[in-house]
């Protein structure tokens, strides 16, 4: 069911954005999502969080990176805030966060084992 989805969404996304396929500022944009990705996906992802929140963390850190780099685009380089090359970064993030949970082994923890209580051996009177 989770790699129907995942061919889904490619096909989808592969047919929305056909030119980010070839343009290079793009492809940029995608690696650098994938970066943060897998950054925020790692760092949410110990023990304190579970899996929907460290997808969740990886999705959002790559939104904030993309549009941290648009906005020092439009300020800093005084050029136009591209919403294409924000959706490229956020996908990258995406296919990262979709993608780890797939592939990740399945760690079976081990069964704490209930103990007796300790017999006090009685000695017998003889």
């Amino acid at each position: 069911m989770k790699k129907s989805l995942l061919v889904i969404v490619f096909l989808i996304t592969s047919t929305m954005f056909p030119q980010a396929i070839t343009e290079k500022d793009k492809q940029l944009h995608f690696a650098a999502g994938n970066i943060t990705g897998i950054l925020g996906y790692h760092l949410y992802s110990d023990k304190h969080f579970d899996k929907q929140g460290a997808i969740l963390a990886s999705l959002a850190t790559g939104f904030a990176a993309g549009t941290a780099k648009e906005l020092f685009d439009t300020a800093i380089q005084g050029e136009k805030f591209d919403t294409e090359d924000l959706a490229a970064t956020v996908l990258g993030s995406f296919t990262i966060a979709i993608s780890i949970p797939l592939f990740e082994e399945i760690k079976n923890k081990p069964k704490k084992r209930k103990r007796r209580p300790k017999n006090r051996k009685r000695k017998c009177g003889v």
